[in-house]
């Protein structure tokens, strides 16, 4: 009897250790699946148009490849229209890390690296292809990527589908015109030269606060990309665009150099073939937008003035020293790579 009451106690302390090893087998096993979800990298990605733009559709393209092509290893969260702050406050966040990765204007990232005001030579090109065909240079690009990475921003991207141009409620056809004007910039000290020099006052502001600067008289034009006049309803405020195409519009995508560097060689690879995607994403939404931004232009009653050769001299003329001012601030290696193929396309 008392073998008997023995042999149960063991066969219950046998049961009791394989429960316990059980549950701790369990445990192991979750703590290897939380393990793994903490392995996915989330990429927040913010830029500061609306959901309808060429921004927002380059980035959900990036989003799409990124996710679909890096094994579950990368997530991407899009945060369009501002959410995470206007262009400076997200280049901030990219910097420090706190945000990942932005898409921006160069003229406000010329606060954080010299060299970006490459970028913003006043009236350098007449034509997109030039503009890419420049900025998609190896020479120039990798020297600008090393002046980016020295202020902890990895280079991901420039895409260039247009120039910038100019809104007013009065004819431009000349410096003149613009004598005392008050004018919506870019923060860019280069802009601000160059606009001071054509006879305007400018002033630096969010693109998130124009429509109402604009709106209430604050300001009496500004100078945008067609597709952000058509999407931030500028058109409604402002009576003539005149197509000065004073600087290309490039869209310069950076993410913070740490997270990078922090991911494996493939992944990185996933990263830099997504922003060839953003390019087509984008692309493609541009080239709806296209018809619609002609329509809704004539719509409203929005004059288009262009420029004939001889007004655009005049302009050409007034911001020429801004040129010098540039290659005085920026990299002699980034400034040279830019002549060097700048002059190629121009000889």
């Amino acid at each position: 009897m008392r073998k008997k009451f023995l042999t149960l106690i063991v066969v219950a302390l046998s049961l009791i250790l394989v429960a316990c090893s059980s549950d701790n087998t369990k445990d192991s096993e979750s703590t290897k699946k939380d393990d793994s979800k903490e392995e996915v990298k989330t990429i927040t990605l913010t830029h500061a148009l609306p959901e309808d733009t060429t921004n927002q559709a380059g980035a959900l393209a990036f989003k799409e490849y990124v996710e679909e092509n890096s094994d579950g290893a990368l997530k991407v969260d899009v945060y369009p229209n501002s959410q995470l702050g206007d262009d400076r406050e997200s280049l901030e966040g990219v910097q420090d890390g706190s945000i990942t990765a932005t898409l921006t204007g160069s003229a406000v990232q010329v606060n954080f690296v010299d060299s970006a005001s490459i970028l913003d030579l006043p009236f350098a090109f007449d034509n997109v292809e030039d503009v890419m065909e420049t900025y998609e240079d190896e020479e120039l690009f990798g020297a600008l990527s090393k002046e980016y990475e020295k202020k902890n921003f990895k280079l991901l991207g420039v895409r260039v589908s247009s120039f910038r141009n100019l809104t007013t409620n009065k004819e431009v056809h000349s410096p003149n015109d613009l004598q005392g004007v008050k004018l919506r910039t870019m923060e860019s000290k280069y802009h601000l030269e160059s606009w001071k020099s054509l006879g305007a006052n400018p002033t630096p502001m969010p693109v998130n606060e124009l429509y109402a600067a604009l709106q209430q008289g604050v300001v009496d034009g500004q100078e945008n990309p067609l597709e952000v006049i058509y999407a931030q309803k500028f058109y409604e405020q402002q009576d003539y665009v005149t197509l000065t195409k004073h600087v290309p519009h490039p869209l310069v995508w950076v993410m913070n150099k740490d997270f990078y560097e922090e991911l494996s060689e493939d992944l990185q690879k996933v990263v830099d073939e997504g922003m060839q995607e953003a390019k087509k994403g984008a692309q493609e939404r541009e080239d709806e937008l296209t018809n619609e931004i002609e329509e809704k232009f004539d719509e409203e009653g929005v004059e288009i003035i262009e420029l004939n050769d001889d007004e655009l001299e005049e302009f050409q003329d007034a911001t020429e020293h801004v040129w010098d001012t540039i290659e005085e601030d920026i990299s002699t290696e980034v400034f040279d790579a830019f002549m060097e193929k700048w002059n190629e396309l121009n000889d």
